[in-house]
């Protein structure tokens, strides 16, 4: 059972929590002030109050002075560790750079426990006004303080807060406009298209493979030899490739739907053999061998980033005087509504069979079916 002192204008209470290996007593304790308006009788009150509380925190391990005391950039650095286990290396990568540059700096000196709705609405305008030579949309904003709301989920978890101060039913954040999605229309798929009959062949292959099979920069880049299906008329998507600092490595694709083995027309497979017989030709000429037997690579024969793949891409559309747009949206004929036109588009251009079309436009879930 807590006991209560009282200690000039203020009590202290303090809970027994057994002894130590050497039979030392271990004893938790805090200090409450009333407030000086308060009478006798509401102080006894409030104080019973505060007292089965606080015991039940002691005996529940939610209460220590150490957290009481831990900071939150102190505290950032053990959710950082928990977190490398579980997030991609890339989304590890952004959640360190947002938390150093964003979330220490406003917050970081401030005790955990003493955050309050009012300090996070405070940050969030101060992201709003940061004056800087690039102003975060709200869309940013939004990402960002998701990365906060992480921090102190993971604090109620792991028993350092009773209450997470970071609810958004106490928070308001920027209204985010409507997001203009770039989708090619057939026009647009014809001219680029066009424009691609003069550039090199890998890159040729790389984007018409994007409009056919819908995949993102990094599965694209971390493509194999080996995942194409010659007799089956199939690729398989299995992985992505991710380059931080420099660094490039393979893996797991964002989530498990990722996992899928899409079929591609027979003018994609027609493409592909001829360019495979370039890649060799230029290996033998070059003397620079395919490292890791990848569908596309750069000058020296290693992973083809997918950064450098939206500057080729960027590149590609200025010097042919094209709208800007960006990579990603090479997948949004496939993925959304333009999956008819696109195909009948290529259909005409590259004669492939109408029942292959039919298969691809009709069963979508045939078509993108999940790899066991």
């Amino acid at each position: 059972m807590a006991t209560i002192r009282k200690r000039g204008n203020s009590y202290q209470i303090r809970v027994s929590c057994g002894s130590d290996i050497y039979g030392k007593a271990i004893t938790e304790s805090m200090t409450w002030r009333p407030d000086s308006n308060m009478t006798e009788r509401q102080i006894q009150k409030e104080l019973n109050k505060i007292a089965v509380q606080f015991e039940e925190k002691v005996k529940k391990g939610t209460f220590t002075k150490s957290n009481r005391k831990i900071k939150l950039h102190e505290f950032c650095n053990i959710y950082l560790e928990m977190q490398q286990k579980i997030l991609s290396p890339t989304s590890y990568y952004y959640y360190q750079i947002i938390i150093k540059n964003y979330i220490v700096p406003a917050l970081g000196h401030l005790k955990l426990v003493e955050i309050t709705p009012l300090h996070l609405q405070k940050f969030i305008y101060a992201l709003s006004e940061q004056n800087t030579n690039k102003t975060l949309s709200a869309a940013t904003i939004k990402i960002y303080y998701a990365v906060v709301q992480s921090i102190f989920q993971f604090a109620c978890k792991m028993g350092f807060l009773e209450n997470n101060p970071s609810a958004l039913k106490n928070l308001e954040l920027p209204k985010i406009p409507p997001a203009h999605t770039d989708i090619l229309d057939e026009r647009n798929i014809a001219i680029m298209l066009d424009y691609l009959e003069n550039e090199n062949i890998m890159w040729k292959t790389l984007i018409h493979l994007a409009l056919c099979t819908g995949c993102r920069r990094g599965e694209l880049a971390a493509l194999q030899w080996n995942d194409v299906l010659w007799e089956k008329k199939q690729i398989q998507i299995s992985k992505s490739l991710y380059c931080i600092k420099g660094e490039k490595n393979i893996k797991a694709p964002k989530n498990n739907t990722s996992n899928r083995v899409i079929v591609i027309p027979d003018y994609m497979i027609a493409m592909l053999k001829k360019y495979k017989v370039w890649q060799m030709e230029q290996t033998l000429q070059t003397q620079m061998p395919n490292i890791h037997n990848m569908l596309f690579t750069d000058k020296k024969g290693d992973y083809l980033t997918p950064q450098y793949i939206s500057i080729w891409f960027q590149n590609f559309l200025k010097r042919n005087g094209m709208s800007h747009i960006k990579f990603h949206a090479l997948r949004q004929p496939k993925v959304k509504s333009k999956t008819k036109i696109l195909l009948s588009f290529l259909q005409k251009i590259f004669y492939f069979p109408f029942d292959l079309y039919v298969i691809l436009f009709k069963n979508i879930d045939f078509v993108n079916k999940d790899v066991n």
